[in-house]
Order: C-alpha cells, then sequence, then structure tokens
C-alpha cells in the first residue's frame, strides 16, 4: 500500500510536469530569479574563524571577552626583513606607519615609539646587556650631573672614560660640543637629556631582523561579502605604492597577522571554489555530451542543476544569511550531486522509451522506477549533512545545513525543470536514442563471476577491507592549520618569518591577570619549560627583577665619585687642548674630524689672548647653561634609580593600549620557544596548551582556539557521523521495511569508509580540519548507489547482475563519475585543506562504486540462494 501510494504520486508528478512545461518553468525561473537577488542583496561571508565555533562554549566566551577588553587584538603586521643594525630599515618602517597614518582606512599605525614616551624606569627590564649598559650610563650621568661646576663635571666626564683607547667619537662629540662652543664664542647647550628622549625604539623581533608595523583599520565591514578583504587590499597598495616612491623596492615586505591569515584564506577559498565549479560544469557537461552524442540533453541537465544551485543560495540566505570558509565550496559538491538526479532519469528513461507511446507515460514510468530511489538517496544525503546541525562546531552546522537543503532543492529543481524541458523538446526519442549504455559491457563481463562465485568475491572484498582497516590504525589528526594554507600567500609566508623569530610568533598564549596576579603567574609560566618568553605586561617582571633591582638600589646608595675642576679661565681650554693630542693619534675620520673642531675652538680662545672681559663672559655663559640643564638631567636620573619597580605607568601610550584592557586586566602573551616543528603541531600544541593550565588554567588565545576547536572537530563529526548512520538506517527501514535490505544498501558505504581511512593511512594522509568535514558527505552520498541497487532487486531479485541491470549499474556509474567530478575539481585548489578535502572524498566514492559494483552484487546474490531462489535468471537486455 506504501509503495502503490508513492508509485501513484510520483508517476503522476512526472505526468503533470511534462503536459504543462511551460508554466512549470515559468514557476522555477522565477524562483530562481528571486533567490539570486536575494543572495546578491543579503549574503554575506565571515571570515573569522571564531565564527564556525559556538559563542555559548567556556573557552569561546573568554576569547570574546578578550576581544571585547582588547580592541587591538586583530591589528595587522606589516614586516620589514633587514639586519639588525640597518638604520635604513628603521627609518623606512618609522616613516610607512607615518604615511599609513595619513590614509582614511586606517585608524593607526605605530612602528616603534621615542624615548620621551617611555617612563624613566622601563630600561630595567631590557635584555641583560642593555640593561648593564644602561646602568653604567646612569653611574656616569649622576656622577657628572652632581658636579658643582661645568668644569669638573668635564674632569669627571673624562676620568670615566678611558681615551687612550679609541672611545666612541659621536658620543664623545655630543658631551664636548657645550664646551668646544663656549671656548669659540658660540652659543651655549647641554643637550644632557635629549638625546634619550629622541632615541627611537622600533618594534622588531629578538633578533633585530624584522622589524613591524602595527596597523588598526577602521571598522571593517565585517558582514559585507568582501570582510577586510577590501581594506587589506588596500593596505597592501598603499604600502606598495610607498615603498617604490621611496625607492626601498629591495627591502622585503609584507603584510600578515591573524586577521590578514584569516582574510587572504578566505579570498583563496572562494577563487578556489568558483574556479572548481566552473570547471566542475564543463567537465560533467563535457561528459554528459560525450555519453548521450548529442548537446541537448546536457544542456537540458546542466540548465536544471542551474535553476537547483540558485535555489539554493536563496536557502542559504534563508536559512544561515552568510557563507564561511566551510560552507563556500557548497556549490562545487552539488553541482556533482544535482546532476545525478538527471542521470538516474535519463539513463532508466532511455531504457523505458521504445515501450511508451507519449514522453508523459514514459516519464510517468520512470518517475515510478527511479523516483523511489532518487527521493530516498537524496534524503539519506540530506540527512546525513543535515545531522551536522546539532554541532557545537557551527561551521560544520551550518554547512550541514547548508547542504542539506541544498541537495533537496537540487532534487526538486532536476525532477521539475528537465522534464519539462524535454517536453519541449521535439527530438527527445533521438536524443535518448543515441545515448551510449555506457558501463553495461563491463557489467555482463563481471555478471558471471558475480553470479557463480559470490562467496570469492566477498573473500577477496573482505581480505582487502580488513588490510585497509589494519592500515587505517596509522590514521592521526594535523591540528597543524598552517599546514592546510597555500603556502604562497603573503600573509601565511610572513607568519612563518615570524615564528622563526624568538618572540615573533602569533601563536602566542594569552593569558588575562589583575595587577596583582601578574607577578607571580608571570614567574610560574617564564619557568616552563616549553616557553621562550612572558611578553605583554610581562616584559615588566624579567626573571631576574630582584637582581636588577638589587644592582640599583646598590648604585643608588653608593655616593657618586665627583673630580673637582679648575676655577680659572684657561682650564677648560687647556683640557681640551690636552685632550686633542690624545685623540689625534686615532686614525678614524670621525675622530679626526673631532681632532679638527677641538683644534679649531682652542685657538679662537687663544686668540682672545688678554681679553679677560671676554673669556669671563664666555666662561659665564657655560656656567648659566650648565645651571639650567644639569639639574633636569639630575632629576631624571634619580627617577631612574628610584626604588619602586617599572610600572605601567612607565609603558608608551602604544604598548599600554595593547596590553591593558578597558577594564583594567593586564595581557601576558606566553610565546612557546622556537623550534622546528611548528607549535600548531599535534606533538607540541596540546602539552604547550596544558603546560600553560598548569599555571593559568584560563589561558586562552590563538593555540588555545586551535587545540579546542580540533577537539570539537572531531567529536562534532564523531557524532554527526553516529547521527548520520542511525538517522540514514532509520530512513532505510522505513523506506525497505526489512533490515537485510537496509543494511545491504549500506554495505558499499561501510566498505568506503574504511578504504578511505585506509588509503589515508597508506599514502600518510592526516585527518584534518577540512577533510573531517567530508566522512559524513561520504556516507550520505555513498549509501544513495546501494540504494538504488536495492530498489532494482528488490524490483526484480533475479536480474543479472542482482541489482545493477535496467540502467542502474550505468547510473550509479555516471552518478558517481559526476560526483568524484564536482569533488575533484577541488583538488586544483591552491588552498591544501580543500585539496585534501577533494582528495579523500573521490577515493571514498571511488572505492564505493567499487563495492557497489562488485560486494552488494555478491551479497544480493548468496541472499537469493539462501531463500531457494534458484530459478535461472536472463542477463539484462539493455
Amino acid at each position: 500500500m506504501h509503495d502503490q501510494a508513492r508509485h501513484r504520486l510520483l508517476g503522476s508528478w512526472g505526468s503533470l510536469i511534462t503536459r504543462y512545461p511551460v508554466w512549470t518553468l515559468i514557476v522555477c525561473l522565477g524562483i530562481a530569479a528571486c533567490s539570486i537577488v536575494l543572495a546578491l542583496t543579503s549574503l554575506s561571508i565571515k571570515t573569522d574563524r571564531n565564527d564556525l565555533i559556538s559563542a555559548d562554549l567556556p573557552w569561546a566566551k573568554r576569547y570574546a571577552t578578550y576581544r571585547h577588553d582588547f580592541p587591538h587584538w586583530n591589528d595587522l603586521v606589516v614586516c620589514l626583513e633587514g639586519s639588525g643594525d640597518e638604520q635604513r630599515i628603521d627609518t623606512a618602517a618609522r616613516e610607512l606607519a607615518a604615511h599609513l597614518r595619513s590614509t582614511p582606512f586606517i585608524k593607526a599605525a605605530e612602528a616603534g615609539f621615542y624615548g620621551d614616551q617611555v617612563g624613566p624606569r622601563l630600561w630595567r627590564v631590557a635584555p641583560k646587556t642593555e640593561f648593564e649598559h644602561t646602568l653604567e650610563e646612569l653611574v656616569r650621568g649622576r656622577a657628572i650631573t652632581a658636579a658643582p661646576t661645568p668644569a669638573a663635571a668635564l674632569v669627571t666626564m673624562l676620568r670615566q672614560g678611558d681615551v687612550e683607547t679609541e672611545p666612541d667619537a659621536a658620543a664623545l662629540r655630543s658631551a664636548l660640543t657645550p664646551y668646544m662652543d663656549a671656548i669659540a664664542g658660540r652659543p651655549v647647550h647641554f643637550d644632557l637629556s635629549g638625546q634619550r628622549a629622541k632615541q627611537w625604539q622600533p618594534f622588531t623581533t629578538s633578533t633585530g631582523r624584522i622589524r613591524t608595523v602595527l596597523v588598526s583599520l577602521t571598522a571593517p565591514t565585517e558582514g559585507s561579502i568582501a570582510g577586510i578583504a577590501d581594506s587589506l587590499a588596500a593596505l597592501r597598495n598603499a604600502a606598495a605604492e610607498w615603498m617604490r616612491a621611496k625607492g626601498h623596492d629591495d627591502i622585503a615586505w609584507g603584510v600578515t597577522g591573524i586577521p590578514a591569515i584569516e582574510s587572504d584564506e578566505t579570498a583563496q577559498a572562494a577563487k578556489d571554489s568558483t574556479i572548481s565549479s566552473i570547471v566542475a560544469f564543463i567537465l560533467i557537461t563535457a561528459m554528459l555530451i560525450g555519453v548521450f552524442r548529442r548537446v541537448r540533453l546536457p544542456l537540458m541537465a546542466a540548465s536544471a542543476l542551474v535553476i537547483g544551485i540558485a535555489w539554493s543560495f536563496g536557502w542559504v540566505v534563508v536559512s544561515i544569511g552568510h557563507l564561511q570558509l566551510l560552507s563556500m565550496v557548497f556549490s562545487a559538491i552539488l553541482i556533482g550531486l544535482g546532476v545525478d538526479f538527471a542521470l538516474h532519469i535519463m539513463t532508466r528513461l532511455r531504457v523505458i522509451e521504445p515501450e511508451c507511446a507519449t514522453l508523459p507515460e514514459a516519464m510517468q514510468r520512470t518517475f515510478r522506477d527511479v523516483g523511489p530511489g532518487l527521493i530516498t538517496g537524496a534524503v539519506t544525503t540530506a540527512a546525513a549533512f543535515g545531522c551536522t546541525a546539532f554541532s557545537a562546531f557551527l561551521g560544520v552546522a551550518e554547512m550541514g545545513i547548508i547542504a542539506a537543503g541544498g541537495v533537496l532543492l537540487c532534487l526538486l529543481a532536476v525532477m521539475s525543470v528537465f522534464p519539462a524541458l524535454l517536453a519541449l523538446s521535439r527530438r527527445w526519442r533521438n536524443d535518448l536514442a543515441v545515448m551510449r549504455p555506457v558501463g553495461t559491457g563491463t557489467l555482463n563481463r563481471l555478471a558471471g563471476p558475480l553470479h557463480n562465485h559470490a562467496w570469492l568475491v566477498l573473500l577477496l572484498g573482505g581480505l582487502v577491507t580488513a588490510g585497509l582497516v589494519a592500515a587505517s590504525t596509522r590514521l592521526g589528526y594535523d591540528s597543524n592549520i598552517m599546514n592546510l594554507q597555500p603556502p604562497g600567500l603573503e600573509a601565511v609566508s610572513w607568519q612563518r618569518r615570524l615564528a622563526a623569530e624568538p618572540g615573533g610568533d602569533l601563536w602566542s598564549g594569552l593569558v588575562m591577570a589583575t595587577p596583582d596576579e601578574a607577578p607571580r603567574l608571570t614567574a610560574e609560566l617564564d619557568a616552563i619549560s616549553g616557553v621562550e618568553s612572558v611578553g605583554g605586561m610581562g616584559m615588566l617582571f624579567p626573571p631576574d627583577l630582584e637582581s636588577r633591582q638589587n644592582a640599583v638600589a646598590t648604585v643608588r646608595e653608593t655616593a657618586p665619585v665627583v673630580h673637582a675642576g679648575s676655577d680659572q679661565l684657561g682650564f677648560v681650554a687647556t683640557v681640551l687642548g690636552t685632550l686633542r693630542g690624545r685623540l689625534s693619534a686615532i686614525e678614524s675620520t670621525d675622530m679626526k674630524t673631532l681632532v679638527a673642531d677641538l683644534d679649531e675652538a682652542v685657538k679662537a680662545w687663544v686668540t682672545l689672548d688678554r681679553n679677560t672681559t671676554e673669556r669671563r663672559a664666555r666662561m659665564q655663559l657655560l656656567t648659566d647653561a650648565w645651571a639650567e640643564d644639569a639639574p633636569p638631567a639630575a632629576a631624571i636620573i634619580k627617577a631612574a634609580l628610584a626604588p619602586s619597580p617599572p610600572g605601567p605607568s612607565d609603558l608608551p601610550g602604544v604598548l599600554r593600549s595593547q596590553w591593558v584592557g578597558d577594564q583594567g586586566q593586564w595581557l601576558l602573551r606566553v610565546t612557546p620557544r622556537v623550534s622546528d616543528e611548528s607549535i600548531l603541531s599535534p606533538a607540541r600544541l596540546g602539552a604547550f596548551v596544558a603546560s600553560i593550565r598548569t599555571v593559568a588554567p584560563n589561558v586562552l588565545g590563538p593555540p588555545v582556539q586551535i587545540l579546542e576547536s580540533s577537539k570539537l572537530i572531531v567529536r562534532a563529526y564523531t557524532t554527526s557521523g553516529l547521527l548520520a548512520m542511525a538517522a540514514v538506517l532509520l530512513i532505510l527501514l522505513v523506506d525497505f521495511r526489512s533490515i537485510a535490505d537496509a543494511l545491504s544498501a549500506m554495505l558499499p558505504v561501510l566498505v568506503g569508509f574504511a578504504g578511505t581511512f585506509g588509503f589515508m593511512g597508506i599514502v600518510g594522509l592526516d585527518l584534518n580540519f577540512a577533510n573531517l568535514m567530508v566522512l559524513p558527505m561520504i556516507f550520505g552520498i555513498g549509501v544513495d548507489a546501494g540504494v538504488h541497487v536495492i530498489h532494482r532487486w528488490r524490483s526484480d531479485p533475479f536480474m543479472r547482475p542482482p541489482g545493477l541491470w535496467g540502467g542502474t549499474g550505468s547510473g550509479i556509474l555516471l552518478t558517481t563519475a559526476t560526483t568524484m567530478i564536482g569533488f575533484g575539481s577541488l583538488m586544483l585548489a591552491e588552498h591544501r585543506g580543500i585539496r585534501s578535502l577533494a582528495i579523500v572524498m573521490v577515493v571514498g566514492l571511488l572505492i564505493t562504486l567499487i563495492a557497489a559494483w562488485t560486494i552488494l552484487p555478491a551479497v544480493l546474490r548468496l541472499r537469493q540462494q539462501r531463500h531457494g531462489d534458484v530459478m535461472t535468471a536472463s542477463t539484462d537486455p539493455h
């Protein structure tokens, strides 16, 4: 009764469509037009990988809080590469930042900071050698500024340094200039603290090889089709034009940062998906033209598919409202799946067409014959996709919802549009008559061994399957998302360069702490063996801070050593003259120039001869200048040697805005040790995060997001796979009302699963973020072959090959081939994740097809024999 009602309904549908083709097409095209308009006006693309995850997860909530409290979380990074001591690179980075700040789409761009933007105590957390050098300079400066007169300061300065060896000419000139100006009669100014204020500190990696410019974009249109892609492209163009204009073409540079990586990845995925869809459409259409030896039928099928995909875009807007990295490939998938429906209709229609007087009659019978299989196959495929909707991994859930609806809409479009187009053709019989019976000869050649040696086929199939299952034990999961990226992407290549630099990796763990917690957490995190350093506000607490504080206290508590100077008018000139003689032995060009200037100044003093008044006036200018400039410099040195350790007020504003949150939280950046193996590799990622959690259980940041996402993905796909299997089994039980038939229909895809995992284990292809997505797809799509075989077998269990006669075997071959082409076209993708997805899917479908052509007919033959059905079977005449 159930089957009869379904057959009547399907037959009426096929007849009605072919009797009223024009109205059918008007309705279908109208819905397609509305869907396209809706997609163009409302569809958005999300590039943020965090949008793939449910915001209700605890670790996702913590990351969302961090992003809210630290507005610079998504800064882009412009990198310039050069040697650490190359001043030209520093200047280029500083000037590029200034240029970028003048562009309208950039809110801020910083390449470093000047000394006057830094508090007096920050020097204490500098690298050890720099700390020791600065401490020595402060000892000298403290003694010099404590001198009561400029003459005493000059003697103190010279006795601190060793002028017998070659001193730094530039530093010595800076110190002697006010004295030379005084005796030469020029205006006098002591720049005792000015050098520090003018000192530029660039943002660099630890080695100094890469300078970075931190760029904040004006609020990007996150929901737009382009996301931040337009702003990112504008940034790159602006930087490229400026670098060319300034003659910096020889400087290697690029833009990276997590938003740039995600944006570049999404753009590449969109490009790959578009190219793959076009290639798949062309290849499938060409294959159909070769099979059908006509252009009309393939174009009719392709037209029906285009309308179905147009409807699917409308479904995307209505159901989800946006696309993301995973769901972008849905159109390429639907091309391979959607055309399958038309192929099953055509292959069966070709068989029964000679027996029918009219197209409505032929279509009525065709729909009755293949319709149940088409609907069951589509529903099982949609159910497999739909089961992912229950996943907490939103990327998977959204992809499943989109694909499930798309499959059903493509079925509806093909079963409506294709018969209507066929009805408008007067030569439909001729087009069907010249179809090549693809696969029929091969099927007839297989009929003998399948029919007569079913046990042998099952034995061989079982041994091969067992071997593949054994090989699957080598499988692992690769959590390193950078292994999925196209290596040529600018953001990816520069991220890899940063990762090779100590302290430059973008994949640092992040810990939000209160100011009171920060010192303890920093010390404990820094003690972890896998941690290179604790940056951010953690920089205020180097491991040896206590010993540094003690060294500062020793200097502060020790009286400065000040040497006396004479009050005689000619004392300064005499000292400079003596110094000139000592320096004249040094051969460097800069020193010779200084000696010449000293000689000129001394001569200017000597020419005054007995003009005591002028000499006194010049010395008074020197004394007044010293009295004006020495006290502020002494105050700065006193503040630098103050007892309290450095704090957030000592940081420049650009760093405070990065590391102090809106709610007062401090950010600690836990940088992993540099290694040849990426921190994102499975061998390191879990251990790194686990070690940090022993100290800071609420650690967050990209490593945590990737680790937890990986766990979530595996759980999501495992759950989705089990749900899909249960849902498909339930649907098959409802359809066949036989547990044996249901399990038989699932057999090819189960073999396909085992074969896929085994193949991956043999070739060393690990599971990853992308290719895991296709495992439920293999089940949902692959079971379609078994469904059609069982439906055909149930209609006449005694025809050979079992379940493959009447065009079913040819239909399965063609439909699987088109689906494989749809997915196989994704192998052209530069995105390695998409490419691995395609490889896994193609292998899975190929093994499923082989099982449907070999193992399943053997099982059906044995089932037939078991029930005592020994009637002589005839071979398929078609």
